[in-house]
């Protein structure tokens, strides 16, 4: 299990549109927002690397500013590409 939390700066006309996107995302809730384009967004997903797909799909919406990784807890044994 994955969850991460981000801050989505999003230009306040497409603010709208961009909660819209986000939460037809699975695994993919908004839990805070202001007027001024600003989300507080959750992903929770058992993989990791369908987490950091989401944020690379995030951060390249139509009206997204930047896409700010805050936290990401990871739970169980899926694979460290890395080997690190």
């Amino acid at each position: 299990m994955t969850i991460c939390s981000l801050v989505v700066q999003t230009l306040p006309k497409h603010l709208e549109k961009v909660s819209q996107l986000l939460i037809e995302m699975n695994g993919v809730e908004i839990h805070a927002q202001n007027q001024q384009g600003k989300l507080v967004v959750s992903i929770d997903h058992p993989s990791r690397s369908y987490c950091g797909e989401v944020m690379i799909r995030m951060a390249h919406l139509k009206g997204v500013m930047s896409s700010s990784l805050i936290y990401e807890y990871q739970e169980g044994s899926e694979k460290n590409s890395l080997n690190v």
